[in-house]
């Protein structure tokens, strides 16, 4: 791999919810970052999230070691996105069965499901993937991009008996665990020294605009200094849901 990577990662309940439905994990050993926001009734959207990124993590672990720990490096480009794309599929199809059946096994269960963004580094490509309204952002040459596009209709004005209309969100077309199969969209991309990559939950991208995000990106802070204030920003204009921030720094060697 041409380059490095430092990576940091934190969750926070925020301000309104009793508990977090967030689950993260950052491995610089398998150059994968997942993060997923759990959805469910009582308890079973913090297992959604946390058995998806156990299951993903393990099947792609499984993967990697099978193929000799990383991709086929010196095949042609289109090859290597091929693998790539097939790994991934693989990883999204199995954990959905997987949670899927498992909410069948208890009552509390039903109906649960998660939201899940996927982050890998594969030689000098990395792969963006995504089921949900999660999100991966691009920081580069100080301009932040979304490089997700929300599974879900589009934030609108509904109307309801209050007394004026208010904005809310769109409801998820697509999550992990709810329906026997899901499409994951996966985007194979070049890495640049330097980047700069944010996944998160909507705790933060619905508490702050993208500008305010890209500001924070580029204070002079280290990972870890910028996700802490990444979600304490969101916190102060509200902490209406769990907040989750992970950053992957691409360092030059």
């Amino acid at each position: 791999m041409p380059f490095k990577l430092q990576a940091h990662g934190a969750s926070d309940i925020g301000l309104v919810r009793v508990n977090n439905e967030d689950s993260w994990l950052t491995s610089l050993e398998k150059q994968i970052f997942l993060l997923a926001d759990g959805l469910g009734g009582h308890q079973a959207g913090e297992v959604a999230a946390r058995e998806s990124i156990e299951c993903f993590f393990a099947i792609f672990s499984a993967w990697k070691k099978e193929h000799g720990g990383s991709l086929a490096q010196n095949e042609e480009p289109k090859k290597l996105e091929d693998q790539i794309e097939d790994c991934l599929k693989a990883c999204f199809a199995q954990t959905n069965s997987y949670l899927f059946q498992l909410s069948f096994s208890h009552e509390l269960l039903r109906g649960m499901g998660t939201t899940f963004c996927s982050l890998s580094f594969h030689d000098h490509v990395a792969a963006v993937a995504h089921v949900g309204d999660s999100r991966i952002y691009r920081l580069r040459n100080n301009t932040l991009e979304q490089l997700t596009k929300d599974h879900c209709w589009t934030k609108g004005f509904f109307v309801d008996q209050e007394p004026e209309n208010m904005p809310r969100k769109g409801v998820l077309t697509r999550a992990l665990g709810t329906t026997p199969r899901v499409e994951a969209t996966i985007q194979i991309m070049d890495v640049s020294p330097k980047d700069l990559f944010l996944i998160c939950s909507d705790g933060l991208s619905d508490m702050l605009e993208q500008d305010e995000i890209e500001k924070i990106l580029c204070m002079p802070l280290t990972v870890g200094e910028r996700v802490r204030t990444l979600i304490s920003a969101a916190k102060e204009n509200g902490g209406a849901d769990n907040v989750t921030v992970v950053l992957v720094e691409v360092c030059p060697l």
